[in-house]
Parts: C-alpha cells; structure tokens; sequence
C-alpha cells in the first residue's frame, strides 16, 4: 500500500496524535522510529521540574544512582573504586556536569545527591516500522526492550501476513498492521526494561531537547 516506510510512519504518527509520541529517537541500539510516552502527565511535571537541566551521557546516570544510596556522602576515591571511568572523565564529564545542574553537591571534598533533584522512569512504547521486512524489524525491535515496557513492530497491512506470530511471542514483540486503519495484530506484554540505565537515559535526551517539545502535538526529534 506504501511506497516508503515514511509515508507508512506518518500514518502511524496521524494515528497516535493524541499521545505524547516522539519520532526517531537514538537509545544507543537504534533509533526507534515512534516512541510513546504513556505517563504523559507525570513527564510533562518532570520537564518543568528540570526547567532544562539533563544527564547527558550514562556514565553522570550511573554516578547520580550511585549516590542517591550514599546518604553521608562519598568521596572522589570512592566513586572512582567503584565504577570503570577514569579519573580525568570523572571529575570533568561527570562530577562537573552534575554539580553544574544542580544533580549533585560537593560539601567538604564529599558528593552528595541533590535531594531536590531526580530521575524519571518513563512508561515508554518503542515502534519499528518497516514496509514488508519483519525479520529485520523483529531484529531491531528486541533492543528496543532494554529500555522501552512495551515494543512493537508496524508493518504494512499488504505484508503483515507474513510475519511469524510465533517468533513475536516468543520475543514478547507486539505487531501492528497500518493502512487505512491501524490495527494491533498482536499485543506486547508490559515487561520491565532491561537495561535501568538506558530507561531513565530516554527521559534525559527528551530533556535536552525540552526547548523543541510540544505536548500537544508530534515534534521530530533526532539524537
């Protein structure tokens, strides 16, 4: 029915245009091509909360976790010892970033977890689109678990028989057919992401580009 795998994506957009949906983001496995935010009232609190401020790369995540479990404090040495980064990427990356936003304070040469900043656990639904190659699409659509609760593929409606609904389940991996009308062949159980990290990392490049959010309607976003 489609002559792009765009021309199919933007009927899927028409569709969910009442979600808060995000087109194309980067996760580190991929960019998905539709992502749905289904806490959408919490996540728009959490982007004024923020008012701008975000995480940029996983390493200030692992380090932010780390410290919300540390309540007297942790010194330099200690966070060092504790996580594979090298001291120069620590203090300049990491360590400055955080306290630069306000994620984290140093008191007497210790870090401390701001108590007045946090992450956010999105409820979040990944969709690869692919015109007639569910192979490929189931592929890319299993790495969208490690930080997405639901996942799917949308194939288009004239190929979608030929998908191996056993292969789907046995992955958890929804199936959606678009056409005309969109349907959902197969549902995706909700399961927990599998990588934590990766999950609140999503949340922080929707913050970094806050500036271009519109809750209201589709933005394209590209990470």
């Amino acid at each position: 029915m489609y002559e792009t795998e765009n021309e199919m994506i933007a009927r899927l957009s028409e569709y969910y245009k009442k979600r808060l949906v995000f087109k194309e983001v980067g996760s580190g496995y991929g960019i998905a091509d539709l992502i749905i935010i289904k806490n959408k009232s919490a996540f728009n609190q959490f982007l004024n909360e923020r008012n701008g401020a975000f995480l940029s790369n996983s390493d200030q995540i692992k380090i932010f976790i780390f410290l919300r479990k540390k309540k007297k404090g942790v010194s330099f040495e200690e966070l060092v010892q504790n996580h594979y980064i090298s001291e120069t990427r620590l203090k300049y990356q990491v360590l400055n970033h955080l306290i630069a936003i306000g994620a984290v304070i140093k008191k007497n040469n210790l870090y401390f977890r701001n108590e007045q900043f946090s992450l956010f656990s999105p409820k979040t639904v990944a969709i690869e689109g692919k015109l007639n190659n569910w192979k490929a699409g189931l592929t890319q659509a299993i790495r969208y678990q490690r930080f997405a609760e639901q996942v799917y593929v949308a194939l288009d409606e004239d190929f979608v028989h030929r998908a191996n609904l056993e292969e789907f389940k046995k992955y958890n991996i929804g199936l959606i057919s678009v056409g005309p009308k969109v349907k959902e062949i197969l549902p995706a159980k909700i399961s927990p992401p599998l990588d934590p990290i990766m999950k609140y990392g999503i949340s922080e490049r929707l913050v970094e580009k806050s500036p271009q959010l519109n809750a209201r309607r589709l933005r394209e976003i590209h990470f």
